[in-house]
């Protein structure tokens, strides 16, 4: 119940109801007695104090760690809903009693009856937090952090850490990068379209799961005797042709031009416009030519690649022609332009 209350829907306002529905699953399995019940708020608090303290020590111990912020808000925000004593706390605090006792009323998979909005609480741990830090307005530790990059925070979509320190690198590499990029993994449905539908539309679904502002980025390789197919594709085509699959498939046309394409999008946050950045590198398709092991490299011959693949070229090479950083580049000239209606728009 603690970790349903700390899910997207908790980051959403939803928490008591994520909350319930859980003990509603679990009270149709396993039925609790009253005296259970009668814990069960003391219970998930106390597994609350434990995530944010925890947290809080993680944090402190690994400060690069920008993971180990995920919970810190919903954690400190669920803790002050369960457990609050300020204006309206003990109304709140018998509303949640009778909301777990509601939860077990039914069985089933229908949660509309405790489905609802949490509601506004004070923020009855200032004070607390105020004894560990007097110059912070006695925010703890994890939630300084957020705030404290909350005006300047983006979330770049992936789970590949070392994807993200190259996009790091590329967007900081004219001085320092003016805000915060962190990554998170989402697991969002494979799209249809043309490479910049795609795009758009997958990075509005990012930020409406993020809650918050994000930068997602879809590659291509478009082979112009196809009519620039596979395209955003080339993944699956790959998975089931081959590096020689993907040569017979224009073996039959004297045009073997190609373009390996990156698009990176923008979105400042759920219901906000998308910005598009492409990056293509120009070339041609040939039979596969060095290391096999990273994706399409060993076919695609980029003209400024003085004959060599891209599976033949050294990194620092490839970094420097690459679609790639020629669209985060965009990206970066974009963030550099527009940085102060940016922060606005993501604050």
């Amino acid at each position: 119940m603690a970790y349903a209350m700390l899910t997207t829907l908790g980051k959403a306002g939803r928490s008591l109801s994520a909350m319930a529905a859980v003990l509603r699953g679990f009270n149709s399995v396993y039925p609790l007695t009253e005296l259970e019940r009668k814990h069960l708020r003391l219970l998930v608090a106390c597994r609350l104090c434990q995530s944010v303290t925890l947290g809080a020590y993680s944090y402190k111990q690994n400060p690069e760690n920008e993971y180990l912020l995920l919970h810190a808000v919903p954690g400190w925000n669920s803790l002050a809903l369960l457990w609050g004593r300020g204006s309206g706390g003990g109304a709140i605090a018998e509303a949640i009693d009778r909301l777990i006792d509601l939860a077990c009323s039914r069985t089933g998979t229908d949660c509309s009856d405790i489905a609802f909005p949490d509601p506004d609480v004070p923020d009855v741990f200032k004070a607390v937090r105020a004894m560990v830090d007097g110059n912070d307005a006695g925010r703890p530790a994890k939630k300084r952090k957020v705030d404290s990059a909350a005006s300047t925070a983006i979330t770049f979509v992936t789970g590949n850490k070392k994807k993200l320190e190259e996009v790091k690198r590329i967007l900081s590499a004219n001085g320092d990068l003016p805000f915060t990029i962190m990554n998170h993994k989402l697991d969002l449905p494979e799209l249809q379209g043309d490479t910049i539908s795609i795009a758009e539309e997958k990075c509005t679904l990012a930020a409406k799961e993020i809650s918050g502002p994000v930068i997602t980025e879809d590659t291509s390789l478009c082979f112009r005797a196809l009519n620039d197919l596979p395209g955003p594709y080339i993944k699956w085509f790959l998975e089931k042709c081959g590096h020689k699959g993907l040569n017979d498939m224009i073996a039959f046309s004297d045009d073997k031009s190609a373009y390996a394409q990156t698009v990176v999008a923008f979105c400042p946050g759920p219901g906000k416009p998308v910005v598009t950045f492409d990056g293509r590198t120009e070339g041609k398709i040939v039979l596969p030519r060095g290391s096999l092991d990273f994706g399409w490299d060993p076919i695609f011959n980029p003209d400024e690649g003085d004959g060599l693949t891209y599976a033949e070229m050294t990194k620092k090479g490839k970094d420097a022609i690459s679609h790639r950083q020629r669209a985060f580049s965009q990206l970066r000239a974009y963030f550099k332009e527009q940085e102060e209606s940016i922060k606005k728009s993501i604050a």
